[in-house]
């Protein structure tokens, strides 16, 4: 199989290109971009000559297409804000398609191609991160275990646990998604219907296994919501996503937010116009780019658990 990477040389592919490269079956990967001199180093670091690299701009979607039809499948590993038309690129080249998550709309977005996809058989799964990802997984298995579901919590926070400067801040992924996670407002299930809540709202301790610990976590949109409960089906009613990110870290980015630099609406500066959130997004990718990666290890809460054991005793009970 030959695999694409899309964003190839972004944080999420430093995980996935070697991993792929391990796995039985792949003969090629290719280290996808718009920056060809990125592209190159990153296959070069792979020491493996199925590692090459490729020079596309996503935005160039005729161009993509034509890239993409020399693939058998795309990992878009791009900005979410790019899922729908990469994803419409993949489905006209006819090679499979999978990504990180859309951030809830864009997933939204997505699953209006499905008969699009279908008619060129073409697979795409969404969401095959850990948050989302991972977690979908969990609470698909939690939930055939019981014959109805009521409420299902997700929780998710991290530790680092190797490498990194102590006290310094270095976003974990993309952030322009983690400016729109902790600026746009939060979906939620209640009573079967999706709501939206204001980001960093519902403040709520889990407990974590070591060396994640107590934790306070909060509300920010993402894609679960987008499809759980539909998938997951057996009468949920009540369906939220809470992560916690370190204290700090957290002031750092609602500071950001509350001061507007996540905004999207261009301001003019001494004559050029410019919008804060790519500024903002520019500053934190430098910010990256300058400090030792750190090494993070995500958790599920404890909480999950015992949420799910009470609807096991009252299945139990049924």
């Amino acid at each position: 199989m030959k695999v694409i990477v899309l964003g190839g040389y972004g944080a999420m592919a430093q995980s996935t290109v070697p991993d792929l490269l391990a796995s039985p079956g792949v003969e090629r990967v290719g280290i996808a971009g718009r920056r060809a001199d990125k592209a190159k180093a990153v296959a070069k670091a792979q020491s493996d000559d199925r590692a090459v690299p490729v020079a596309i701009d996503a935005r160039d979607s005729a161009a993509l297409e034509r890239e993409l039809r020399n693939w058998d499948c795309i990992i878009n590993s791009s900005w979410y804000d790019l899922n729908v038309p990469i994803t419409e690129a993949a489905i006209r080249a006819g090679i499979h398609y999978c990504d990180l998550g859309g951030l809830y709309h864009q997933t939204l977005r997505q699953l209006k191609l499905d008969k699009q996809a279908k008619d060129a058989g073409v697979t795409c799964v969404l969401g095959i991160g850990s948050t989302p990802g991972t977690m979908n997984v969990l609470g698909m298995y939690g939930a055939s275990k019981l014959d109805r579901v009521h409420k299902i919590q997700l929780r998710s926070s991290g530790a680092v646990v190797s490498g990194g400067d102590p006290g310094t801040f270095v976003p974990p992924y993309a952030i322009r998604t983690i400016l729109d996670e902790f600026s746009m407002d939060a979906p939620i299930l209640r009573k079967g219907k999706i709501q939206f809540v204001p980001a960093l709202s519902g403040l709520e301790k889990s407990e974590f296994i070591a060396p994640v610990g107590i934790v306070e976590g909060y509300y920010t949109i993402h894609s679960e919501l987008a499809t759980m409960p539909q998938t997951i089906g057996k009468g949920v009613q009540e369906m939220d996503f809470i992560v916690a990110f370190p204290p700090a870290f957290r002031e750092t980015i609602a500071t950001l937010v509350r001061l507007g630099l996540a905004s999207r609406e261009a301001v003019v500066v001494e004559g050029s116009k410019v919008r804060p959130y790519d500024l903002t997004s520019e500053r934190g990718r430098r910010s990256r780019r300058h400090r030792r990666p750190a090494v993070h290890r995500r958790a599920v809460g404890r909480q999950g658990v015992d949420q799910r054991a009470r609807c096991r005793s009252s299945r139990d009970r049924v």
